[in-house]
């Protein structure tokens, strides 16, 4: 298909905001010309236009994004548009953005079974922050939304079982330079090596536990929720007064979180070799 036979597009400035990598800009650029082009595509003529950039430099930055499935040309043609790696991003946001809404009736569920507080945890910078909580319908119980036990940013990750299990999915790397820049207070510093590798032995488990490490009384198991990429998302977790902590009581709540963590994990698009190992 000739490139005329598509009406071009009008010219216009590189859009706002502009940042120090001009790469960037002139990519994002390009990246809004394909996508109000619609599924017709459009020539690289007119989109080196419409952006203000010489066909060549426009040419070297499509091939890239082609290169990365972000833009694809039309069979038969040289009209770009965008590529299928957007269905795939997109996927993934909604996902982010979404996973309170997948992971409610599995919470609720567990929540059922179990009659203890129930809650998902997910990392913001250094600190856990509680998505979704379902407080226990018992007399005596734990409320991770009151100001007692809100996980501040100065309580360290490794304190809580929600926390533990976000610390332990992340690399080995990145918790160590997280643990050396995050505004924890820690009146027992532990050592780096041993406290990295108690937090692979976490990642090999599949789930973690505190038992009144962060508070008197509170008592909780947590285990991760993974994408379909096998990165950690999320922690379920249960917590529970220590009044209640049996052995027993905790190996059941250990089961229950696990099972529960797996079947989200699914629902995310996780392997399931990988959630069931």
């Amino acid at each position: 298909m000739p490139d005329d036979d598509v009406p071009p597009l009008a010219a216009a400035p590189r859009p706002e905001p502009r940042t120090a990598i001009q790469a960037i800009d002139r990519t994002m650029a390009l990246l809004d010309a394909v996508a109000d082009a619609g599924s017709h595509g459009v020539a690289l003529r007119d989109l080196a236009e419409r952006v203000g950039l010489p066909a060549s430099t426009a040419r070297t930055l499509l091939a890239s994004l082609v290169a990365h499935g972000l833009v694809a040309q039309l069979a038969g043609s040289r009209h770009y548009l965008l590529g299928s790696r957007f269905f795939e991003l997109n996927r993934r946001f909604v996902m982010q953005t979404d996973l309170s809404a997948t992971a409610a009736p599995v919470l609720r569920a567990l929540w059922q079974r179990c009659d203890e507080t129930v809650h998902l945890a997910v990392l913001h910078g250094s600190r856990r922050v509680d998505i979704a909580v379902l407080v226990s319908s018992q007399l005596l119980t734990i409320d991770p939304t009151s100001a007692r036990f809100v996980d501040a940013s100065a309580t360290p990750l490794y304190r809580t079982a929600a926390g533990k299990v976000l610390f332990a999915g992340m690399p080995r790397p990145d918790r160590l330079t997280m643990l050396r820049s995050a505004p924890w207070h820690d009146a027992q510093k532990r050592d780096e090596g041993e406290l990295m590798d108690s937090m692979d032995d976490v990642a090999a488990r599949g789930y973690a536990t505190n038992v009144e490490e962060e508070a008197p009384g509170v008592c909780g198991v947590a285990a991760p929720v993974r994408d379909h990429t096998g990165r950690v998302v999320a922690a379920v977790c249960i917590g529970y007064p220590a009044v209640r902590h049996t052995e027993a009581h905790a190996a059941t709540l250990r089961d229950e979180v696990v099972d529960a963590a797996g079947e989200l994990s699914l629902l995310l698009g996780a392997d399931p070799g990988a959630v069931s190992a």
